[in-house]
């Protein structure tokens, strides 16, 4: 199968150990080095929800990288470590390690719109340079307080007195060892993210595809079977048909007037412009005007 005919979404179960660049190279090479590319990096300690565009899909990561995520992670109370993981040396130890009603107690200050300071250990770029690679070549720098919202942060299991694993639902830009650390300060203790597993992106399809299993296909209608169609990732984005002449005019970048039958509000909204099953281009409508944005033809 040529390299043309991948076009659309893998969602890949990254496993610990890799980076999210390094698994995305392996990916590429089983789909005929394909054009590729992820949203979301995951760090090599953490593991879950990769969502992987192939082919023309690639033109759409700009407009779901702000999509909330879903992570189930475990803490340990009593130790800090300079990258906020089990990865990083040790700086600080406690004895204080917080109980059950205390900690449901603490979780009820984080929800909602909060501010977070993003890891010293984090892809956050510091002008142009991403700030872990600054840290570890002991670089002084500041990172910014960004705004951050907790949909829903809860515990799911009080392993032992220093073990405690969390469920929590988040926007995009949230760092999880950010706030476990901060959980920690606020239950007067100190603590390190041990595992981390990112287990939901948006409303994506939850049925992840391991390492192990794709590289067991040898055949490529075995494969093709995992790729989801381009709007996948999109599914409360409109869908609207062109016609012959509709078509011309978009793919040269030009807008088009659409029916106003066809078309269920007068209000600007994103959608998808199709030519029978083919996908053209994704743009806006505003009164009734098709605009392309990203053309999906090549």
């Amino acid at each position: 199968m040529n390299d043309k005919a991948w076009s659309g979404w893998f969602f890949f179960d990254k496993p610990i150990g890799i980076t999210s660049n390094l698994a995305l190279q392996k990916i590429k090479r089983i789909f005929n080095n394909s054009k590729a590319g992820f949203v979301g990096t995951l760090d090599p300690l953490a593991s879950g929800f990769l969502p992987v565009a192939l082919g023309k899909a690639t033109k759409i990561i700009p407009y779901i990288e702000k999509c909330d995520k879903e992570y189930l992670f475990t803490v340990r109370w009593g130790i800090k470590t300079e990258t906020g993981d089990s990865d990083g040396k040790v700086i600080k130890e406690s004895e204080i390690y917080p109980d059950k009603i205390d900690i449901l107690k603490a979780l009820k200050k984080f929800s909602g719109n909060i501010e977070q300071i993003p890891h010293k250990y984090s892809s956050v770029k510091i002008n142009g340079q991403r700030a872990h690679k600054l840290a570890r070549n002991n670089v002084k720098f500041k990172l910014k307080k960004r705004q951050i919202k907790i949909n829903n942060f809860k515990l799911t299991n009080n392993i032992s007195d220093n073990l405690a694993t969390f469920l929590v639902d988040c926007s995009a830009g949230t760092y999880v060892r950010s706030l476990a650390e901060s959980l920690a300060e606020s239950l007067g203790t100190i603590g390190t993210v041990v595992e981390l597993r990112r287990i939901g992106f948006n409303n994506f399809n939850k049925k992840l595809i391991s390492l192990d299993y794709l590289l067991s296909l040898v055949h490529s209608d075995e494969l093709k079977r995992l790729v989801h169609p381009i709007d996948a990732v999109m599914n409360d984005v409109s869908k609207i048909q062109l016609d012959d002449n509709q078509v011309k005019k978009v793919v040269s970048g030009s807008f088009v007037l659409m029916n106003k039958h066809l078309v269920k509000t007068k209000k600007n909204m994103l959608a998808f412009a199709k030519h029978e099953d083919k996908y053209i281009a994704l743009g806006l409508i505003k009164d009734y005007i098709f605009h392309p944005k990203k053309l999906l033809t090549s």
